[in-house]
């Protein structure tokens, strides 16, 4: 099997391109047209959180400061904001992830910080990932799990920390955004422009109206945008079916209205049921870490909607806090207990690092039981990483991979863990 389009020449349906390839030697244009957790055993109410407060809380009972709920910019079009895998690959590359029985893709949040490079050491990583793979074995893209830019999405720093980041990062990149891609300026963070709106940067270069726009030309990259339909919105795949949720502004807390919370279960119930389905959001619904801790608002929101749809997810994926988190979080289903794991993948680029809370002094050990239906399976809080995730008709096999920062130096990335969804099931374990 040949490399796939959007590897082996950065080309993807229509006018999309994800990169520039490198070229070999003998082969180097001179003229442009040679550029090719509940804690009871029982059914949860529609209330119910996870009561798991001391001595490891897992959401927030505190306020950081935070700007109040912003606008929401209008969509794409009109819903149900589906955007189909055929839209963003090659037909020929889509025939082939079908033929292969598995479809690979990265994903990671938090990662636009112009602060430092670290982003661009987690790109390296990711493009070292996609080189080594098989053919049949590349990701077919990245999901960025929000927080593209800080500190408020602003559309100059885009060039610089995503463009030129991911130059030669070889696969297509698609989002949700992040509280930062969408807050206003601050004054503390240098001169307010008048001009700027809530979300301006993402929804310019990830609902652009064409696909085939360079991203960036003063970078030279060769990425252009994205057309995505919506802030919230569906991607559909021959072997998962992607609900991404927009959790807004705030700090600590996620905040989604009605408007969204309706699309959202009308998507849980059309989802085909043959199909892994994964629920992406920003803000995550458990979090172990000193800072944010995980969202009681986006838990409610999300597991409330699961029951009244009776539609659980196989895995929830969640960025914000800038480390790595997997928790088992055991639900009562319609026909029987139910494990979802939880994944917090933060550690993309934020110059700081997340730690998790201590107990008795010292950093806990994993698997750590957190109640009777919750579980901390593994954490790493030292290293940045990225998740990669292989999807196929009965399973999801997950690897988390990071290392340790050091400016200049190649990364070498080392498995921190691996684990295995059973989709019929609905179990999960721990592989490596």
């Amino acid at each position: 099997m040949s490399s796939p389009k959007y590897f082996a020449a950065g080309k993807g349906a229509g006018t999309r391109q994800s990169h520039i390839p490198p070229i070999a030697a003998s082969e180097v244009p001179v003229q442009a047209d040679n550029l090719a957790v509940q804690a009871e055993d029982v059914a949860p109410q529609p209330s119910a959180l996870p009561v798991v407060t001391e001595p490891f809380p897992v959401q927030a009972a505190f306020q950081l400061p935070h700007f109040p709920f912003q606008p929401l910019p209008p969509p794409n079009g009109a819903p149900p904001f589906r955007f189909d895998l055929s839209q963003l690959l090659a037909a020929d590359d889509v025939a082939n992830i079908q033929e292969a029985g598995v479809l690979v893709c990265h994903s990671v949040g938090d990662t636009g910080d112009q602060r430092g490079q670290q982003q661009d050491f987690v790109a390296a990583m990711m493009t070292q990932d996609s080189e080594a793979s098989a053919s049949d074995q590349k990701p077919a893209f990245l999901y960025h799990l929000g927080d593209v830019i800080y500190f408020a999405g602003d559309i100059d720093l885009y060039g610089a920390n995503f463009y030129q980041t991911y130059k030669d990062y070889p696969a297509f990149i698609v989002s949700v955004p992040g509280n930062h891609d969408c807050q206003p300026d601050d004054p503390q963070d240098g001169p307010v422009d008048p001009a700027k709106f809530p979300l301006d940067g993402w929804v310019k270069n990830f609902m652009a109206k064409d696909p085939g726009q360079l991203g960036s030309l003063k970078t030279g990259a060769g990425r252009t945008q994205m057309d995505l339909p919506n802030v919230y919105w569906t991607l559909t795949t021959p072997f998962a079916t992607i609900l991404g949720l927009f959790s807004n502004v705030g700090e600590t807390e996620g905040e989604i209205h009605q408007d969204q919370i309706d699309w959202f279960r009308g998507e849980l119930k059309a989802a085909s049921p043959d199909l892994a389905l994964i629920v992406t959001v920003h803000h995550p619904p458990l979090s172990g870490d000193t800072e944010h801790a995980g969202s009681s608002a986006v838990y409610k929101t999300l597991f409330e909607s699961f029951q009244a749809t009776e539609r659980y997810p196989h895995l929830i994926l969640s960025g914000h806090v800038h480390n790595y988190q997997r928790f088992t979080n055991i639900v009562q289903g319609p026909e029987g207990k139910l494990q979802i794991p939880c994944v917090v993948a933060g550690a993309g680029g934020y110059t700081n690092l997340g730690k998790v809370h201590k107990i008795g002094g010292v950093y806990p050990a994993t698997p750590l039981k957190l109640g009777p239906t919750l579980t901390l399976e593994k954490y790493d809080q030292d290293n940045f990483g990225f998740l990669r995730l292989e999807l196929s008709r009965t399973k999801i096999l997950g690897t988390y991979l990071s290392a340790p920062y050091s400016l200049g130096n190649s990364p070498e990335a080392k498995v921190v863990e691996s684990f295995e969804i059973n989709l019929s099931k609905h179990a999960v374990r721990t592989v490596a």
